[in-house]
């Protein structure tokens, strides 16, 4: 008796440190409320751009003892109507969305979890607007400096890269080729701004704590690890913590984001509102088109 007394005593002390460090309830967390597709962002733009696609959105109206704000709407698809889930965003960074993405898992049962919005892209195979999926992320920032005798410090930069489901990543790969690139772009309101045609890339995602606008660390980055598509604030954290927090039941996770430009000191015609309106609109349109008919 007295060691059934002490285990209760231990899960008692559990669950008040859970409820700490999660801002959640042991209750939620057993009996989740049920969505389709739960869609992560890291800014005021990109949550609008995703509120405007959706049908019915309101604010979640449910005691979950979570300082997060939620909105809930739906989206009308070939596959019946699809339940989403929308958390309003807290910051850029990497921590807010291991934070966000942690309470999801464990406040909400999902069969999708997305990250949508815009991105660094690689000057060299991207242009303004090029969507970019990514296939895995790393952290650009995960190195170990050694110094040597002759007091130079080396960098070794570590690689490791979490990966999207291979399903998924078979459905997202047969979709890119299939969707209508032209008549996405023409129907963006100034589309006669962007003369390249829009193009969407399947791979690498890096991802650091850093807003990057530096000639340098681009050509370090990309000395250092090959095949980069991409570059952000948020995927990687996204990644890490939708594949290694829960053992069971995980959603399908991708981030799908768009080129506004790519981080270094480039000169570009437009503006970086006009880049990142229309980086936005591609991301969410993109994102949406696959929700509609290969979400099932």
């Amino acid at each position: 008796m007295t060691d059934i007394n002490q285990i209760l005593i231990n899960a008692s002390k559990f669950g008040e440190e859970a409820r700490k460090i999660l801002g959640t309830s042991i209750e939620t967390s057993v009996n989740k409320l049920d969505f389709d597709i739960g869609i992560l962002t890291a800014t005021d733009e990109e949550f609008n751009s995703v509120v405007e696609l959706l049908d019915e959105c309101k604010e979640l109206n449910e005691d979950l003892n979570d300082a997060t704000i939620y909105y809930q709407g739906s989206i009308s698809t070939a596959n019946g109507i699809k339940k989403i889930i929308l958390p309003y965003p807290i910051s850029m960074g990497v921590e807010a969305v291991v934070s966000t993405t942690s309470k999801m898992l464990t406040q909400f049962k999902l069969k999708y979890l997305f990250m949508v919005g815009i991105c660094a892209g690689n000057k060299n195979i991207s242009n303004i607007g090029d969507i970019i999926i990514a296939e895995k992320s790393l952290n650009y920032n995960e190195i170990v400096e050694v110094q040597k005798q002759d007091k130079e410090t080396k960098k070794k930069f570590r690689q490791n890269a979490d990966s999207i489901d291979k399903n998924l990543k078979s459905r997202l790969s047969l979709f890119s080729k299939q969707i209508d690139l032209i008549t996405i772009k023409s129907e963006y309101e100034n589309h006669s701004d962007f003369v390249k045609p829009l193009k969407c890339h399947i791979g690498l995602m890096v991802s650091g704590s850093s807003l990057l606008r530096s000639d340098i660390k681009i050509k370090e980055i990309n000395e250092d690890y090959h095949g980069i598509k991409g570059m952000d604030m948020e995927t990687n954290g996204f990644y890490f913590t939708s594949a290694h927090s829960l053992k069971d039941s995980k959603p399908k996770f991708v981030s799908i984001k768009s080129v506004s430009d790519f981080g270094d000191s480039t000169n570009h015609k437009l503006s970086g509102e006009e880049r990142k309106n229309y980086a936005l609109y591609t991301s969410s349109k993109i994102l949406f088109e696959f929700i509609l008919y290969h979400v099932k």
